[in-house]
């Protein structure tokens, strides 16, 4: 499956399982603190059988694209947003799968870690969504701490108006879709208001702006 074709795919399962709100006199405050008209509900998306069989297919067919069959040997999901996904996605590729988190649940190197990995394992690093990575950058550093390396990232969808690409953990990041994809969709097929889309694209033309004008952060604080 190409690309774009996944792409489409992605997102026409996105709109219609309304995984997609659009909230613009309310604005959303992500994890991250960026202020966003939108919010991504994946697990809504992934709780619609055919939803998920499409976003399953498409990171297969992505995962293997990226890194290939013999490119990683351990899925870890991050915590929350991850988890489902990562656990559905290490059965589809027969590897042992964990658990990171970004605070250490024990003592030892392995504290982050729930599950067992072997050292040295190559990991498939999997979470749901990214905006600007910078969470990303804190589980990859856990698990190479815990004697791992981080092959990838995999997402089912980035924001792709933030992009920082984790460079520190030596791990390049690529997802299903961004919002681009949505807006593309969307407008083909007249799945979301006009006025909703018109403020979705003035938003994501200067997202920083957008965030700093409507409550949120006006720059991340790449420390994290």
């Amino acid at each position: 499956m190409e690309r774009d074709a996944i792409a489409r795919r992605t997102a026409q399962a996105l709109l219609d399982t309304r995984a997609i709100l659009l909230r613009p006199d309310r604005p959303f405050m992500l994890s991250s603190g960026w202020a966003a008209p939108v919010y991504l509900d994946i697990p809504r998306a992934l709780s619609f059988p055919l939803a998920r069989r499409a976003l399953l297919e498409g990171a297969e067919a992505r995962i293997l694209a990226e890194v290939g069959h013999a490119g990683f040997d351990a899925v870890a999901a991050t915590e929350q947003g991850g988890i489902a996904l990562g656990a559905m996605l290490a059965e589809r590729f027969h590897q042992p799968f964990a658990v990171v988190r970004r605070r250490a649940q024990g003592f030892g190197a392995d504290a982050h870690i729930e599950g067992a990995l072997r050292p040295g394992s190559r990991v498939l690093l999997v979470s749901d969504v990214t905006t600007d990575g910078r969470s990303k950058g804190a589980y990859c550093r856990a698990l190479e701490r815990a004697g791992m390396e981080v092959a990838r990232i995999f997402v089912l969808f980035k924001w792709g108006i933030f992009d920082r690409v984790v460079t520190d953990a030596g791990a390049g990041l690529f997802a299903l879709a961004d919002w681009n994809d949505v807006v593309r969709e969307a407008e083909s097929r007249g799945a979301l208001p006009a006025a909703d889309l018109a403020e979705l694209r003035r938003y994501l033309a200067d997202p920083v702006a957008w965030s700093a004008a409507h409550g949120g952060i006006a720059a991340p604080d790449w420390k994290e």
